[in-house]
């Protein structure tokens, strides 16, 4: 007996099942029909009979809510679809398998009887498509998987495949390889509810690497899926928040901003509407394949309302969704300061230790590439794919022609362009380093950043690695990353009253009508001197030790590196900063009165400011990474 209680199946479900049911039987009355074997009449009589018996035998368990002669049918049906039922046939979905199943006794009865197939099926057919009877039973439901590759074919692009890819992957290991037309809204808002919880690092513990990418040296590990993930994810953020919770010495705020550098971060918001995207995409395959009962792909606004949704079905005051999303700043002059005096380009330990401090410097990507970036605020990947004969000699300047050729495609056609090596870059000996390169180096400018990748992204590879160095000089942070270096230089030339259609041309962006060769190309004086405008205060001498230039000095932040902490008032700004200096003892900057637990006196707030903005001016400070913190101490800072 079946349960006829409310089921998890929607209606959409029910259509492809009963149409799939519909589409396999006709199938097989209509090649049976149009086969011809010749059989007597008595043997006709009693399959005729045999088929009546069956619809009263159904009619009869119908009545009862007993749909066990139908069950199989409809699982059948439903294996094939990839549609997972529940346990115990929806009433639902098993009255109307037995009312298909009837008709289509029914249906066989008359082409036993001599009708024909095609004409009898039309009515039932008319139900569940609008096609005619023969092109309805050769059309099978356009699955999720089938809609995927089509999409790919309409779009072709690297860059658009990895965006089909990604949303393909996830709506797969959430429906399943069902039919598309199966996705209602419904669907699409728990699919989306379910996918704002997938962790941001989602995929990537499934231990494949270049040494063994087809299975996990850790067989244990292929078996994680996204659930899995969810799961750890939400359990770690709850251990975290559980450990806060009772801490009476902190307020509710100081709790959200400490458990938002401790929870898992999660999907952006911006990932989920490129997902949304790539969603409606996928919808346009399906279509390209004749689907036409395609549900409508919910919006933006649908997306922003089930994630906010989220947090106010929590009702908890620590709840965060935390995620990462980049606002990509130009770097602070303490930071750039900070990494351009680095061990990187003051002296490594190794190779493979280049944050320690040591007596070496390696001159390869590590080491040119971010001062290229920062110095003409190029795109990484331009600069990654530099060929050695992309340096050239024009109107009394070295250049570096960018963006040219099939396997150097630029973002636009304004990323083609010439653009003069900074004087920074010729001072630390640039041009002499590439003179020096060997035929054994290859034709490519950076070959080990190129040989990072096995895939043709050269980004992802060389940017993770130069990430795990800067981290472990103190200098990773989500905003002022790796790529916001081209930020930094439009600051620094924008500070310096640079033209707008000067920075652009030699970053590559479009300047109005102007193809940016043709203004780089014949510029090339006025945009050297452009280039050099960017002040970075280096001091650069010659180096007996390693037999090259190199920095001596950074103006843009003096001093040893002061570590700054801060605790949160519940009103968001600073009620305790900490000044941590290496070899002295710390420094405290307290804005509460210890004794009654209120704010100092607007006057002695901004005496005990001042004394803060002394103490770090010109000097090298590592701010806390959270935004919150950030701007708490900035704002004490700006009261000095």
């Amino acid at each position: 007996m079946t349960n006829t209680s409310a089921t998890a199946i929607t209606a959409e479900q029910i259509k492809v099942i009963l149409s799939d049911i519909l589409r396999s039987e006709l199938n097989r009355i209509i090649d049976a029909q149009n086969a011809g074997e010749p059989i007597d009449d008595d043997e006709l009589d009693l399959q005729i009979q045999s088929l009546t018996d069956q619809g009263d035998d159904m009619r009869h368990h119908a009545r009862k809510n007993d749909f066990r002669l139908v069950d199989q049918i409809a699982r059948d049906a439903a294996a094939r679809l990839g549609i997972t039922l529940p346990e115990d046939l929806p009433s639902s979905l098993g009255r109307r398998v037995t009312d298909l199943a009837r008709d289509i006794l029914d249906l066989e009865v008359k082409a036993l009887d001599g009708y024909d197939a095609v004409t009898e099926a039309a009515d039932s057919v008319a139900r569940f498509s609008a096609l005619p009877v023969d092109d309805f039973v050769r059309t099978k439901p356009v699955t999720l998987s089938a809609a995927w590759a089509k999409t790919l074919e309409l779009y072709p692009t690297r860059d658009m495949r990895g965006n089909i890819d990604a949303i393909a992957k996830v709506a797969l290991a959430f429906f399943g390889d069902v039919p598309v037309a199966t996705i209602t809204t419904d669907r699409q808002t728990e699919f989306f509810k379910w996918m704002s919880r997938l962790p941001k690092s989602h995929g990537k513990g499934h231990g494949k690497n270049r040494f063994c990418p087809d299975a996990p040296k850790d067989a244990s590990k292929a078996l994680i899926t996204k659930d899995d993930e969810i799961e750890a994810a939400d359990e770690a953020d709850y251990v975290a928040t559980e450990a806060l919770r009772d801490r009476d010495d902190l307020s509710d705020l100081e709790k959200r901003a400490l458990l938002s550098e401790q929870l898992v971060p999660r999907l952006t918001n911006s990932t989920l509407k490129r997902n949304r995207d790539g969603l409606s995409r996928l919808m346009k395959g399906a279509r390209a394949l004749g689907c036409t009962d395609l549900p409508e792909v919910i919006s933006y606004r649908d997306v922003e309302r089930i994630v906010k949704a989220l947090g106010e079905e929590k009702q908890d005051p620590l709840y965060l969704r935390v995620v990462q999303s980049k606002i990509r700043m130009p770097w602070t002059e303490e930071r750039l300061s900070q990494l351009l005096t680095s061990p990187i380009y003051a002296g490594c330990f190794s190779e493979n230790r280049r944050w320690r401090p040591g007596n070496v410097i390696i001159r390869d990507a590590f080491y040119w590439v971010p001062l290229i970036v920062m110095m003409i605020g190029s795109r990484i990947k331009e600069i990654l794919l530099l060929k050695r004969r992309n340096i050239i000699w024009r109107n009394g300047e070295y250049c570096f022609i960018l963006g040219q050729g099939a396997d150097q495609p630029g973002k636009t056609d304004d990323a083609y362009r010439v653009v003069p090596i900074p004087q920074i870059l010729l001072d630390l000996g640039f041009i002499q380093w590439w003179k020096g390169l060997d035929d054994a180096h290859g034709p490519l400018l950076f070959p080990e950043a190129a040989n990072r990748s096995a895939v043709g992204n050269v980004t992802e590879p060389f940017s993770k690695a130069y990430y795990i160095i800067l981290n472990h000089l103190d200098l990773g942070d989500v905003d002022e990353d790796f790529y916001a270096l081209r930020k930094t230089f439009h600051s620094l030339l924008r500070a310096a009253d640079v033209a707008d259609g000067q920075r652009q041309a030699i970053a590559g962006h479009r300047t109005g009508s102007i193809m940016n060769i043709h203004y780089t190309a014949h510029r090339t004086k006025e945009l050297k001197e452009a280039v050099d405008k960017a002040n970075f205060d280096l001091t650069i001498g010659y180096s007996e030790q390693h037999g090259f230039p190199i920095i001596l000095s950074c103006g843009l932040s003096k001093g040893s590196p002061l570590s700054v902490d801060v605790t949160l008032a519940d009103d968001g700004t600073a009620s305790e900063i900490v000044v941590i200096e290496d070899g002295k003892a710390p420094r405290k900057f307290a804005t509460i009165n210890a004794a009654t637990g209120q704010k100092i006196e607007p006057i002695e707030l901004c005496s005990l400011a001042s004394a803060f903005k002394e103490l770090t001016d010109k000097r090298t400070m590592r701010f806390p990474k959270h935004p919150l913190k950030r701007q708490a101490v900035e704002h004490f800072r700006a009261l000095g």
